[in-house]
């Protein structure tokens, strides 16, 4: 039987065919559950942390802890909510650890309007980093990975009214930290 690479287009058997199989040790299928995920994981941790390098450590430190935690997985056909968890959680403890870093990207422009873009990412970069970092958290998971609000309240541990009420505050700080960029 062939299994897709990608949990999320796998019914809950399959998924938790893979679960049970990386519980006995098998790291193929390990790979298998979390291989869909990682580039996504390695962008959320980014945004989280600020830092490619440290990204790549929070990524890696969640899937260790996912590996050795996959007993405590409840429910296998959750498996994707679960290690989104793992990577948060990771990332959160990166990005309270270092405090804010900023590293240098240095973009070349292109004629095709790509200045204008670059320079509002930069803004909106900025911005950003004036953001906690469960700010941070909270915008990653609402608008990045679009993840409901039932979801984010379980991955941080809040009642989902305060999920939105909390969005709704870190969107109204980002707000005002981007204008305060843009007046700079």
């Amino acid at each position: 039987m062939e299994l897709a690479l990608d949990p999320s287009s796998v019914e809950a058997p399959g998924v938790a065919m893979l679960v049970a199989a990386a519980r006995r040790g098998d790291r193929d299928a390990f790979g298998r559950l979390v291989e869909p995920e990682l580039a996504i994981a390695l962008g959320a941790c980014q945004v989280l942390t600020r830092s490619h390098a440290d990204a790549a450590d929070a990524v890696q430190d969640a899937l260790v802890s996912a590996w050795q935690g996959l007993d405590s997985l409840r429910d296998p056909s959750a498996f994707r909510a679960w290690f989104r968890t793992q990577v948060i959680r990771s990332g959160l403890r990166v990005a309270r650890r270092r405090g804010r870093v900023l590293e240098l990207h240095v973009a070349a422009a292109t004629p095709d309007g790509e200045l204008e873009r670059v320079v509002e990412r930069r803004l909106l970069g900025r911005a950003f980093d004036r953001l906690s970092a469960d700010d941070r958290a909270l915008l990653t998971l609402r608008h990045l990975w679009d993840a409901p609000v039932a979801e984010v309240a379980t991955i941080l541990g809040i009642p989902e009214g305060t999920v939105k009420s909390r969005t709704s505050a870190a969107l109204q700080r980002l707000r005002a930290a981007y204008d305060a960029e843009t007046r700079r």
